[in-house]
């Protein structure tokens, strides 16, 4: 055994090119990673090419596994001198123990080769805008409420997780991350007035996620959060408590495998995939040359990723879906596409974990605190994710260590007190990187502890007092009617032959709906208090209660607008500084009944005086109903052009002649209190068979009996159809036609049924 003279410190000398002219300053790092923190043993500020570090530790007790880096003098984050010393052009170098101790302690150039800075700096310039939208849910309405002025914490992370995959065969598995042991902050951005943010990573921390989840094979699909259209895609039914507008897409439907699948024996068992993974680090993604000749005879390797999910039940109804506007189009700058949502924001509870056998067994019985593991990993918040993949061997189970990520906390001062709480945090996993856009877009859903506010447009200085508008809409007789009605949305469509481009479609009827902000001008500068008034259907006045928060943008906060015990609001001064701007009421129509209401404003002195005449009074239409019936009435059918036979709405099963076309016929009955129009399809087996619409004609075209005939094929499948039927109502939100004029067509409230058809050769 080699002998080495005790040193009484380390000494490293080196030559780092580049750093005498770097435009940016410059030190050395000595540091390790013990795989719990990042820590520094040594540093100095460099201003030479040369590098002179001294190290106070006895060279016997220097780590095995640490490095010299050259990073920037403001890098204090021990996170990210590491995810930099691990990039490709990073001048680094490992310091080897045993030389070290060769050397008396004492390392010079030849022993310590770093690249020149110049391929640093390039990379140390590089950032990636990350921008996004810090959001809460309305329980009632579905509605996005913007969250201003909440700090957004950007995180490098290293934590551990589980992969649990219970279900082989199906797209389903779960994500159990556990231990985050080591948590820097890389960034802070604040929301703006309507829950708006951006920062800028450095690409250094993003390319390590990167190259992380590029390591193993597939994993970057399985990691990546789906959204809503992806899931359909693969035949999965997103969370229907989120999208209600989706509660009838068809469940998914397994495409078999080539038989015979599975083997009778497990291709992989758990105990070679885990040794296999201790002797290479690089062979995870092999296979023994036994497992691969048993897995040929069993699949084929050459299958594509269309192979394992069906997708032909869901083609129709993602047409179908295409022609809701408001489920792929925006309907304002402030709202995303459903389809482009997350598929699951919230995790789906998997099956049981294994007991506690088992799971030792699985994470390995002689492994390092494997009961506080355990513990860990059973009170976890489990997170859903897809199989996007090809057919491949997929472990049931893996346990994955030191996964470096990129994570959010989010905290708003939701109290007053001055001390910001915390409204949102974790989201492992949650940001699907693709640095071929300029900027990743990041979707946040806030805790329902978080403060929210309604979003409005940029200011505009009052001209004159009164209600001057609902939401983003102006009441002008070139939107409103005498009545309420908004003229130019969702306008009727009469039926004509040869439609000529001369010919606009006639004036509509069209009520508001859902949480409507009630623009005014009170006066500001001569009045003190308000009051909102409205009556409703003609009946007694009475004066609004409602309270909501509003963003005080000098004070970076937000404010409680709430009436006092006389139902009297304090005018917000200056205006300027209360956003969304010039808001008098945010009404939640929701919670009020369908109708005709008549609103009007008092303006008080601060001894709740009445200072000004009677501002003119406005008229607005509110409906929050669905359309309801939304029926099937009568089923009929018949083949080659024979004679009617009407079937049962219940179960009804339909038997055909081999080889020969049949038809269908139904009635069906959808009445709403405003209609915009109806939808219709027959979708099954073979995918889409048939669909057809109806636009109401006229303002009271609202309640329609309306028979449809659909061929259906010989060549079709026998099995299970379903006819899907949607009445929509005209009832909008009041944004999304500035650009328009207000003159387009929106959808914010329908209902669908469904009935069902099995078909069957005789």
């Amino acid at each position: 055994m080699a002998r080495y003279k005790r040193t009484t410190g380390v000494k490293i000398t080196a030559k780092a090119e580049g750093v005498k002219n770097s435009p940016v300053p410059l030190k050395a790092v000595v540091f390790t990673d013990d795989g719990n923190e990042v820590k520094i043993l040594a540093e100095k500020k460099l201003t030479t090419d040369k590098v002179d570090v001294a190290l106070k530790l006895d060279a016997s007790k220097m780590p095995e596994n640490s490095k010299i880096a050259i990073v920037p003098n403001e890098m204090k984050q021990g996170t990210q001198i590491l995810r930099l010393s691990s990039s490709e052009n990073a001048s680094v170098a490992s310091i080897n123990k045993e030389t070290v101790l060769s050397r008396n302690g004492i390392l010079k150039e030849d022993d310590i080769v770093l690249k020149p800075v110049d391929r640093v700096l390039g990379l140390l310039q590089l950032k990636h805008k990350v921008c996004g939208r810090v959001f809460k849910t309305d329980p009632s309405t579905g509605e996005q409420c913007p969250v201003p002025g909440a700090t957004v914490h950007v995180y490098d992370v290293d934590l551990n997780f589980f992969w649990w995959y219970p279900n082989p065969g199906l797209p389903w598995g779960w994500v159990y991350p556990f231990f985050p042991h080591r948590r820097e902050e890389i960034a802070t951005a604040k929301t703006d007035e309507c829950g708006y943010f951006c920062v800028n990573i450095p690409y250094f921390d993003i390319d390590a996620v990167l190259r992380w989840r590029l390591r193993y094979r597939c994993l970057w699909e399985i990691l990546r959060k789906p959204s809503v259209i992806e899931a359909i895609d693969l035949g999965v039914k997103p969370d229907i408590r989120y999208y209600p507008e989706l509660e009838k897409l068809p469940e998914m439907r397994v495409k078999p495998r080539p038989e015979p699948w599975p083997p009778n024996e497990p291709v992989i068992k758990e105990t070679e995939y885990r040794n296999l993974k201790s002797a290479d680090k690089n062979a995870i993604g092999t296979i023994s040359a036994e497992i691969k000749k048993e897995l040929s005879s069993n699949i084929n390797l050459s299958s594509s990723k269309s192979d394992l999910f069906t997708k032909s039940r869901f083609e129709a109804v993602r047409e179908n879906l295409f022609r809701k506007n408001s489920l792929f189009e925006p309907v304002s700058q402030d709202k995303s596409s459903v389809l482009d949502k997350p598929a699951f924001p919230k995790s789906i509870t998997p099956p049981s974990l294994p007991d506690d056998d088992l799971l030792i067994e699985m994470l390995g019985k002689n492994k390092k605190d494997i009961a506080s593991t355990m513990a860990q990993i059973r009170v976890s918040k489990p997170i859903v994710r897809l199989l996007r993949c090809w057919p491949e061997i997929v472990p049931e189970w893996n346990l994955f260590l030191d996964v470096p990520d990129i994570v959010f906390k989010v905290e708003q001062d939701i109290d007053g007190d001055g001390v910001p709480e915390t409204i949102y945090e974790e989201g492992y996993f949650d940001v699907n990187w693709n640095l071929s856009e300029s900027t990743t877009d990041v979707q946040i859903e806030a805790w329902s502890n978080a403060i929210c506010v309604p979003c409005g447009q940029s200011y505009q200085p009052c001209t004159k007092a009164g209600i001057v508008g609902f939401n983003d809409i102006a009441i002008d007789p070139m939107y409103f009617d005498s009545e309420g009605y908004v003229t130019g949305v969702n306008r009727p469509k009469q039926l004509i032959l040869f439609p000529m481009p001369h010919i606009t479609r006639p004036d509509a009827e069209t009520p508001l709906c859902k949480t409507i902000r009630i623009v005014g001008c009170p006066e500001y500068g001569t009045a003190t208090y308000y009051k909102v008034f409205y009556t409703y259907e003609g009946g007694t006045e009475t004066h609004f209660t409602e309270s909501w928060h509003v963003y005080n943008i000098s004070a970076g906060t937000s404010h409680h607008v709430k009436p006092d015990s006389n139902g009297f609001y304090e005018v917000l001064t200056p205006p300027n500084d209360y956003f969304p701007y010039h808001t008098l009421i945010n009404w939640r129509t929701h919670r009020y009944p369908d109708g005709k209401y008549e609103l009007r404003m008092e303006l008080y002195d601060a001894a709740h005086n009445p200072i000004a005449a009677a501002l003119d009074p406005v008229k607005v239409v509110i409906d929050n109903s669905k359309p309801s019936p939304v029926d099937f009435l009568k089923l009929e059918y018949r083949e080659g052009g024979g004679a009617w036979e009407e079937a049962p709405l219940h179960c009804p099963i339909i038997r055909r002649t081999a080889g020969s076309d049949i038809e269908l016929k139904v009635q069906y009955n959808v009445a709403a209190s405003h209609l915009r129009d109806i939808a219709i399809s027959f979708t099954g087996c073979s995918g889409s068979v048939g669909s057809d619409s109806y636009w109401h004609q006229a303002v009271d075209d609202n309640n329609k009996v309306l028979d449809w005939t659909v061929n259906v094929p010989a060549t079709v499948d026998e099995g299970g159809y379903r006819f899907y039927l949607e009445g929509r109502s005209r009832a909008f939100s009041g944004t999304g036609g500035l650009a328009s004029n207000w003159e387009f067509d929106t959808l914010s409230m329908w209902r669908g049924n469904s009935l069902h058809v099995v078909i069957l050769d005789k």
